[in-house]
């Protein structure tokens, strides 16, 4: 992979370029031993030779290195040789949440607080080792393709402390305007004016000058009336203009979030948050955290820091000695579903699309996608202090060419799936995670569990079936969940697959594509109408433990979304 000058970061092909600027680039490689898809950040060859330019470069890596959490953008590596310097980091699905409300001016109060614990927590990882962030914005978060949120960009971070004048302006904490010391309060400080913008579609305070900016933020009272009541003792505490009447620390603030927001919005309310914001990330296509680079970019690109897996097939983790060829993958019934390296697929209900002119003819495309996850993992693993923001997931993504047919057309269906099963993995109380890595022995890290997308008549007799349910027209139809839908044998092709354990996730990340191609048949089973199509018989979640199957009231089993929506017609 070449920088701009042709000096390359050894091991990696360059995917696509996804942003430059003055400042340098950004690109999206594979990594030719792992297969895993990253992002690397190139410092332009003009700043490389500025020591003051390279050092902050290189801080960048060095904050990014402390910080290990899901929350948190991870570091791959620091890559310094004659002539360039670069930095190999995690890439990731989703959207900015800049990008987000540019698009919708404001958010529902459970989205915004899903959010909002998200990046607490990976501050609260950060603080642990002494990193202050510094520059908490919404072009900072990114909002994955399930709806969490993970904080990137440590651009200006510094160890609790410094007091150096950085950061900007509408989210700077007034000791940062006072010349004062960082530490974890002015990133909660900062972290509650972006809640503020989610939720009302403004900035709490604005101004033309710094000196208006300074003002603002260390004088002006919060406008509160902006805000909805439940909210308003968050947003109190979490701006204080001392930073010792803030939250003691970003964990402080989560308990405090997490209370407000079940008796305001029920006990449910981050997982309709993480559906909400799922549905706003767009399908197949994620746009990547451009700001990396600093002002003057343009451009949108797609980031994947995680494959995917088989959705009829089951992925669980076993002890090593169980494993077989790694235990992961085994076939329960169905066809198998994936998402490719360089998509992101969203994991809330999001509306197939289909297209066609009148009078019908052969042609179009339709696409949709369902993402399965638990509400109860520790459940499912054993480990009862597991939060269920770490739950195993699958996420299938699934494209119809043509979404116009009839008989005789061939129709080609890319299943693209991606799953996350934790394995070597023990919660302390208060859901603290420790990782003992794959092969590890121990008894007290997670039991033998399972979990498997599709219907038992899914696949039988070693015949790969694609599967129509009759549908209408219009409307958001809900997923078949009963085995009532007509099969086509369609023969498969695996086009991509990487299952790696990632231990800074203490998960395998596991990833499939499929091509399932057919001819669509002559028949009164499919007449002409509408159908959704799927790779599985049932939209049916499952989790078993120890080779007992749970009910979804003991897991917690969802799955949610939209399969893509076809039309048969006859000449």
């Amino acid at each position: 992979m070449t920088s701009a000058t042709g000096w390359q970061v050894p091991g990696y092909t360059e995917l696509q370029e996804l942003g430059a600027g003055a400042q340098g680039r950004v690109v999206l490689a594979r990594g030719n031993v792992t297969g895993e898809v990253v992002a690397i950040k190139y410092l332009a060859a003009d700043l490389v030779g500025d020591s003051r330019t390279l050092a902050r470069f290189q801080s960048e890596a060095e904050m990014l290195a402390r910080v290990v959490n899901p929350h948190v953008t991870q570091l791959r590596e620091y890559v310094t040789l004659p002539g360039g310097a670069a930095i190999v980091m995690e890439a990731v699905h989703g959207q900015s949440l800049r990008k987000l409300l540019d698009d919708r001016q404001r958010l529902q109060p459970e989205a915004a607080l899903a959010i909002l614990k998200g990046s607490l927590l990976g501050m609260a990882a950060a603080h642990s080792v002494g990193v202050i962030h510094r520059d908490y914005k919404p072009a900072n978060v990114m909002v994955q393709d399930h709806g969490q949120s993970k904080l990137i960009d440590f651009g200006v971070a510094v160890l609790r402390g410094d007091a150096s004048m950085m950061g900007t302006p509408a989210y700077m904490a007034p000791e940062q305007w006072q010349g004062g010391p960082a530490s974890p309060a002015t990133d909660i400080y900062s972290a509650t004016c972006v809640l503020f913008e989610c939720v009302t579609g403004g900035r709490p305070f604005s101004a033309d000058t710094i000196e208006g900016w300074t003002t603002q933020h260390t004088s002006a009272n919060v406008p509160l009336e902006r805000l909805q009541e439940p909210l308003r003792p968050l947003v109190i505490h979490g701006m204080a203009k001392h930073p010792t009447q803030r939250f003691s620390n970003a964990n402080d603030f989560v308990r405090a979030l997490e209370a407000v927001a079940a008796s305001a919005y029920g006990a449910d309310w981050e997982r309709r948050g993480w559906a909400a914001l799922g549905g706003m990330v767009a399908l197949f296509a994620a746009a990547f955290p451009l700001t990396l680079l600093g002002g003057g970019i343009a451009g949108t690109g797609t980031a994947t820091g995680t494959a995917a897996a088989t959705a009829a097939g089951a992925v669980g983790s076993a002890p090593p000695a169980a494993a077989g060829h790694s235990g992961l993958i085994g076939k329960v019934g169905g066809s198998k579903v994936i998402v490719g390296a360089g998509t992101a697929v969203t994991g809330a209900a999001i509306a197939a699309y289909l297209l066609w002119p009148s009078p019908p003819t052969v042609g179009g495309k339709a696409s949709g996608s369902v993402h399965a996850y638990f509400t109860q993992p520790g459940v499912l693993l054993g480990q009862p202090n597991m939060p269920a923001t770490d739950t195993p997931f699958m996420k299938m993504g699934v494209e119809v060419t043509p979404a116009r047919v009839k008989p005789g057309t061939t129709i080609k269906v890319v299943t693209r799936f991606q799953a996350k099963t934790f394995h070597g993995v023990k919660y302390l109380p208060g859901g603290v995670q420790q990782c003992f890595g794959q092969n590890t022995k121990r008894q007290d890290t997670n039991n033998t569990y399972g979990f498997r997308l599709g219907g038992p008549e899914s696949k039988q007799d070693n015949v790969e079936r694609i599967y129509f349910f009759r549908t209408p027209k219009s409307g958001t139809p809900p997923l078949p969940t009963k085995p009532t839908g007509t099969y086509v044998a369609a023969p498969r092709r695996l086009t991509y697959n990487n299952q790696p354990y990632l231990p800074s996730q203490c998960a395998y990340s596991s990833t499939w594509v499929d091509e399932h191609t057919f001819k669509m048949p002559d028949t009164d089973e499919l007449k002409p109408g509408y159908y959704l199509i799927a790779p599985f018989s049932a939209a049916i979640f499952t989790g078993s433990k120890k080779g007992v199957d749970l009910s979804p009231q003991e897991s917690g089993a969802r799955i949610e979304g939209q399969l893509p929506r076809i039309r048969v017609f006859w000449d």
